[in-house]
């Protein structure tokens, strides 16, 4: 009896050896990020403050960064860290001021950090190494009306992490900070969207702006609307698909290639915005495929009228001699083409 009840004590020592080791080794956990910034083109976004919040390490954000318009879901480079590793974050806070609108935005979130560990954790195969990687950095995207999105970016890969809504905030310029005051200037707004001499804009997006108008505000929600799609690529007789790289109107990003793509299947997605790929011939010859635009009223209407309650087979066939390019939305009910899409085919690569 006292010989079992040994026994007892010592498995519950070593398990309780084990329990804390193991909480030690979960409390132990690191990574390594940092943090950009994303804004539209046409609605360029003045940095006044903000910081990205772990328990151990906060990745701060303040008018050094100046003017960002790098594109939706483009990030704005990144600043360099001592800290190599670090908690993963759990709180967002953020400051800007809209120059379009002349509006100051704020506001402080929470985040989902189940999901951003689980994100993390899982990671992805990088396509250049052929090694399992993970997220490196965070991109906080501004966008107009206050609406903030939060991805998690790496090699090839980038997922929306979480979608917020900031409010609009006055800040005068006697109580802002020193290096902030000079967005709080007289005209500071009209002239660095009006002046070229700022080049603010880049030339084809200020024509575009010139002669289509801003983009409506509400459009960088509507571009996460999700729909249950997967590529599908048709080729000549003996070709053979190699991968399948892509960029999503909400920013998201995916590259297929080996077990991803023999794995490829529905998943809810974004509208695709680029994508391009490579195949291979029945003689071993290398090209690729490049579709650069769309057209987006086009393209969003060929989606919104098939819906999102069916699974649509994102269809691009390519001709025999790699000369044309035909695409189309395809369910069991019906096909929709795709007419207005800019398309690069490749020569033969060597």
């Amino acid at each position: 009896m006292e010989t079992g009840r040994l026994k007892a004590l010592v498995l519950l020592v070593l398990c309780g050896f084990s329990l804390i080791n193991c909480q030690k080794k979960k409390m132990e956990e690191k990574y390594s990020w940092l943090g950009s910034i994303s804004a539209p083109q046409e609605y360029p976004m003045e940095i006044y403050k903000g910081a990205i919040v772990a328990n151990d390490f906060t990745y701060g954000f303040d008018a050094i960064w100046g003017t960002q318009n790098t594109g939706w879901g483009n990030d704005g480079g990144t600043m360099s860290v001592d800290t190599e590793k670090m908690d993963l974050p759990h709180h967002l806070e953020f400051t800007w001021y809209s120059l379009v609108e002349k509006k100051f935005y704020t506001g402080k979130w929470e985040l989902d950090h189940k999901k951003i560990k689980s994100l993390f954790d899982e990671g992805f195969v990088d396509q250049d190494t052929r090694k399992r990687t993970t997220y490196s950095s965070f991109v906080v995207g501004l966008a107009p009306k206050g609406k903030v999105v939060l991805w998690a970016k790496g090699p090839g890969n980038q997922k929306e992490v979480g979608a917020f809504q900031a409010h609009d905030t006055l800040i005068v310029q006697e109580k802002a900070y020193s290096n902030a005051r000079y967005m709080l200037k007289e005209g500071f707004a009209d002239r660095m969207l009006n002046d070229p001499e700022y080049k603010t804009f880049k030339p084809e997006i200020r024509e575009k702006i010139k002669t289509e108008g801003y983009p409506a505000p509400d459009i960088y929600e509507t571009y996460r609307e999700k729909y249950s799609w997967k590529p599908v690529v048709v080729l000549p007789e003996g070709g053979v698909w190699i991968d399948f790289g892509f960029t999503n109107y909400n920013g998201e990003q995916e590259n297929l290639f080996a077990k991803s793509l023999q794995d490829n299947t529905y998943k809810n997605r974004a509208i695709p915005k680029f994508c391009g790929f490579y195949w291979r011939d029945k003689n071993k010859n290398r090209y690729a495929v490049w579709i650069d635009a769309f057209d987006e009223q086009e393209i969003f209407g060929l989606f919104q009228k098939l819906g999102n309650d069916e699974d649509i087979d994102f269809t691009i066939k390519v001709n025999e001699d790699n000369t044309k390019v035909f695409l189309s939305l395809v369910t069991e009910k019906e096909e929709l083409s795709i007419t207005k899409a800019k398309i690069r085919l490749s020569h033969k690569i060597e």
